[in-house]
């Protein structure tokens, strides 16, 4: 009896294990593949999603800068035509009645023959930093050029003429000299060759004299082979001993 039961038990598990080892027919692999198909292709069709990134910051816009505010600069002189240079530009401000010229000269006046320029020998010699005709450096300041034409006023020594004892013509200078032997000799820039309205007294020879001039003054250079001999003129000139 056991024997059959035995028989029976082993049948029934045959039977189990036949079940799970057929295989699949061909309509159900078809069917499989199709679907794998299917979803391979899904895959390799399906775009690739980019990753959202978030768009960079734009730097703050810095404030513009402000224009700059006017500053008054005077143009005088810009506009002079003078012999053998050009003019350079300075920087010229008007100031409680006088000009203010590089921020180192102050000039008092209007330029005019009822109130001339009032002007010092450091503003005329200033003009050597930037005028030596025999280096090739022919550059006339600002501040120089707005005299050309302008009344002016400027005291100094005076030398006549020795052959003469009445003369229109003299030198204003900024060293004492009598136009012979006595002090030093005037450079280009610190004379002035004056022509005066009406003749002065000359009579008295080799004698110190200081005066004011006042008159119109030329920029008015005057080279020989390139040297610089004159640079200042003046005339319809008036002289002062009295001061």
């Amino acid at each position: 009896m056991r024997t059959f039961w035995i028989t029976v038990l082993l049948l029934v598990c045959a039977g189990a294990l036949a079940l799970f080892l057929v295989p699949p027919s061909n309509s159900e692999v078809e069917s499989a593949g199709a679907s794998g198909d299917a979803t391979v292709r899904e895959l390799r069709v399906a775009p690739a999603i980019a990753p959202t990134v978030a768009p960079p910051t734009a730097p703050p816009t810095a404030a513009p800068t402000p224009a700059p505010a006017t500053t008054g600069e005077l143009t005088l002189g810009l506009d002079q035509q003078i012999k053998d240079a050009t003019v350079l530009r300075g920087k010229l401000l008007q100031e409680a009645g006088a000009i203010s010229a590089d921020r180192t000269f102050r000039i008092p006046g209007a330029g005019t023959k009822e109130n001339p320029y009032e002007i010092t020998w450091e503003l005329l010699v200033s003009a050597s930093d930037t005028y030596i005709p025999r280096l090739g450096e022919k550059v006339i300041p600002q501040r120089i050029a707005m005299l050309n034409g302008k009344h002016v006023r400027i005291s100094g020594f005076i030398a006549f003429p020795l052959v003469t004892t009445e003369s229109d013509e003299c030198l204003v200078m900024l060293n004492q000299w009598d136009g012979c032997c006595i002090g030093v000799p005037p450079s280009p820039y610190d004379a002035i060759e004056v022509k005066l309205a009406t003749p002065a007294d000359n009579s008295k020879r080799h004698v110190v004299r200081v005066g004011t001039i006042e008159g119109i003054l030329h920029i008015d250079p005057y080279l020989v082979e390139r040297w610089l001999v004159g640079l200042y003129t003046m005339d319809e000139a008036t002289l002062s001993t009295e001061i």
